[in-house]
């Protein structure tokens, strides 16, 4: 058989695994990789040296079908193999290394008998204040919150769960899909996340055919939103009110230029996909997609509708109030009233941070809420 042979068998085997993942039948799953994984190494050792590009790219993808089916050892046995070949792409060596970076965690985490569910998520964050393998902890920290909130409302839709409007997710919820977080190789600034696998009798009869497409879901949605939100996003997230609630999110996710440049997320076991990015002009297509999914309330009489920028210094939805503090000759503390409809998770992030919150002024100086937003 030929390259083309095998690769092809390769290629049909891990179609046939992702779908049997999809389905819930995990062992089958898990088996069919390991069955596409030894086509595409045959496939790899069918190919001259005088094809480095082909060479490089069929060695990625074998090490990371090795690493879907949980075979840790045989993809670090391949990866080295073809890292310590002169003919190897320079890209080739950098998803070589990633993937060594993912099997190294993954077999530490084995070890200790914890197992996660197939899909790796890296998110790098670059320019602006981020440097080679550093950023500032804050802003890093935050995101590494906003991504667990898409998570386990990506979990929530998944469960059918109704739309959460206070609080956290339910323990257990938390407990049955726990996301992890991993280092990453250096670039830009990278961190790896990954899903827990529930354990056996776990809470949710679905609970393990769901948690296989929490990483495959998140990374659609993502995607809808950073591509094309008004079109996209609603056929991976048909109910409206999670549609308004993950563009929320993903608008904490998008910079405004001043503290990064660009935020890219993609899965990390499939280096050779493309990044799925977050630049400064993602914030107004999505706030473009959130007006259209809510537009303004027409109410008589009609106030004056403004922005005010400053830090938000407390929340309590519950009463249906926030309050941001606005710096000047003479520093002003603004309650703003019917801020019932903001969430937990979007909002909490922000406090102590400098916001852009769009208020409707009414009579009586009556400030009420429309939206709210990062400033930096």
């Amino acid at each position: 058989m030929t390259w083309a042979d095998y690769h092809s068998e390769s290629e049909r085997l891990a179609t046939e695994a992702e779908l049997a993942f999809r389905s819930g039948n995990i062992e089958r799953g898990v088996e069919l990789y390991r069955r596409a994984a030894e086509a595409e190494t045959k496939a790899l050792d069918e190919l001259p040296s005088d094809k480095p590009r082909t060479i490089g790219i069929t060695a990625v993808s074998a090490v990371a079908l090795w690493y879907k089916a949980h075979e840790y050892a045989a993809g670090a046995k391949l990866a080295h193999k073809w890292l310590g070949v002169e003919v190897l792409a320079e890209f080739a060596v950098d998803q070589l290394n990633q993937l060594l970076q993912l099997i190294w965690t993954a077999e530490a985490a084995q070890r200790t008998g914890v197992r996660f569910a197939a899909g790796d998520v890296l998110v790098s964050v670059k320019g602006g204040d981020v440097v080679h393998g550093g950023a500032p902890l804050d802003l890093i920290v935050r995101k590494v919150e906003e991504i667990q909130a898409v998570y386990y409302r990506t979990v929530e839709m998944l469960l059918q769960k109704p739309l959460r409007k206070r609080g956290a997710p339910a323990p257990d919820v938390q407990e049955v899909f726990r996301p992890w977080l991993f280092q990453a190789p250096a670039g830009s600034y990278q961190f790896a996340v990954r899903v827990q696998e529930p354990p056996q009798g776990d809470l949710f009869p679905i609970a393990r055919p769901t948690v296989e497409n929490v990483t495959s879901t998140f990374l659609a949605i993502v995607k809808a939103t950073a591509a094309d939100p008004v079109n996209d996003l609603p056929q991976v997230v048909p109910d409206s009110d999670y549609r308004v609630t993950f563009l929320k999110l993903a608008r904490n996710l998008a910079p405004t230029g001043k503290r990064f440049a660009e935020l890219d997320i993609r899965d990390a076991t499939v280096p050779v996909a493309r990044a799925i990015s977050f630049g400064p002009g993602s914030r107004e297509a999505i706030n473009s997609a959130i007006r259209k999914e809510r537009p303004p309330v027409v109410r008589e009489p009609l106030g004056t509708i403004e922005r005010l920028t400053g830090t938000l210094r407390a929340v309590h939805l519950d009463e249906d109030w926030l309050e941001v503090t606005i710096d000047g000759p003479q520093t002003l503390h603004v309650r703003i009233q019917d801020a019932g409809e903001a969430l937990d998770d979007v909002v909490g992030p922000m406090v102590n941070r400098r916001v852009v919150v769009t208020v409707e002024k009414g009579s009586r100086n009556r400030v009420s809420f429309r939206d709210i937003e990062l400033e930096e």
